[in-house]
């Protein structure tokens, strides 16, 4: 039996759906209070594939001094950490120097067990730091390895990391993952001729799929020179001229991801007009983790654009304005 009657019973359901209105707006806004600034949206509601870039980490850290060593790799562990709580992220890309200086297994495993708390896919490929230098410094920087350590080391890597080159289907998109080879040339970002002959047919294969590829090194001609180290061939993917002629007859490659540099987003070139390679391949440069603080570029497949964004770890915010799309 119903003891209220019947004014009081429209009293009751009209304070009844207020209090409903305000609980909604409570857990509306405790969600939004919640969400991580990196976080985009659940994954249930995504139109899109995330990747995000951690280049040339060089864990632990290259500095020496005891204070700043440990300051760098704190940053490291919290924006892990940060990423972490991204849960929208479909792979995580580590595009060489992963090691702290030289290609020794000992390092390699001391920088895989840090990558290792990265949760989650992941890819890796390396870099001139994992394959071009002996395992001993001189005068504190690293020297040329010959040919057979250099052998050596893409076997070691092989058995920590991987495989040097290969490919991974991301929705509609092709991820193409290249190493620096070469272990006979003088320059520490150069492919070998049988790794080229494989990505010109795998290329030629995939012909109609938007593609990126993945090498430590950009392309040449990419970047407004901030240093006279930029400039140099050495910084730059090689052989450029054989790299070149497999770009200009894909025209399904849409983006080049690179480290080695360590171009920082406070650099102009950084996200710049010149980063399109002879105006068709955008090259995304990626910042070292290995400063005083970190940067991560995430980059958002769509299926009818890509969508690259900045993060700054120290800030905990997107900087804007470096938001950069290639329309497919």
């Amino acid at each position: 039996m119903n003891l209220l009657n019947p004014r009081l019973r429209r009293f009751y359901r009209k304070d009844l759906s207020m209090f409903r209105s305000i609980l909604c707006f409570f857990l509306a806004f405790s969600c939004l209070a919640f969400a991580g600034c990196g976080q985009q949206s659940s994954p249930s509601e995504k139109e899109y594939e995330r990747i995000v870039v951690i280049s040339d980490l060089h864990y632990p850290s290259k500095t020496v001094d005891a204070a700043k060593r440990q300051a760098i790799i704190d940053n490291k562990v919290k924006a892990r950490d940060e990423i972490n709580g991204w849960s929208d992220v479909d792979l995580k890309v580590f595009p060489g120097d992963m090691v702290e200086m030289q290609g020794s297994m000992k390092q390699m495993e001391e920088a895989k067990q840090f990558i290792d708390g990265f949760t989650g896919e992941k890819a890796y490929l390396a870099g001139n730091h994992e394959l071009f230098y002996k395992e001993e410094l001189k005068n504190g920087k690293p020297v040329m390895a010959d040919p057979a350590l250099r052998k050596a080391h893409e076997e070691n890597y092989e058995k920590v990391f991987g495989p040097l080159h290969s490919t991974k289907k991301l929705g509609q998109y092709l991820l193409i993952f290249l190493s620096p080879e070469d272990t006979e040339g003088k320059f520490p970002v150069a492919m070998s001729k049988e790794e080229m002959e494989w990505l010109r047919k795998t290329l030629k294969e995939n012909s109609q799929t938007p593609t990126l590829i993945f090498y430590h090194a950009p392309l040449s001609d990419t970047m407004i020179p901030y240093n006279d180290k930029i400039g140099n061939p050495r910084n730059f993917a090689q052989p450029a001229g054989d790299i070149d002629l497999i770009l200009l007859t894909s025209p399904q490659v849409k983006l080049w991801v690179s480290g080695h540099t360590h171009t920082p987003p406070t650099q102009p070139t950084f996200a710049n007009e010149v980063n399109y390679y002879h105006g068709k391949i955008l090259d995304v440069y990626n910042p070292t983790w290995d400063g005083k603080q970190v940067w991560s570029n995430s980059i958002y497949l769509y299926k009818d654009k890509i969508v690259i964004k900045t993060f700054d770890h120290k800030k905990g915010e997107w900087m804007e304005n470096l938001t950069r799309t290639v329309t497919l």
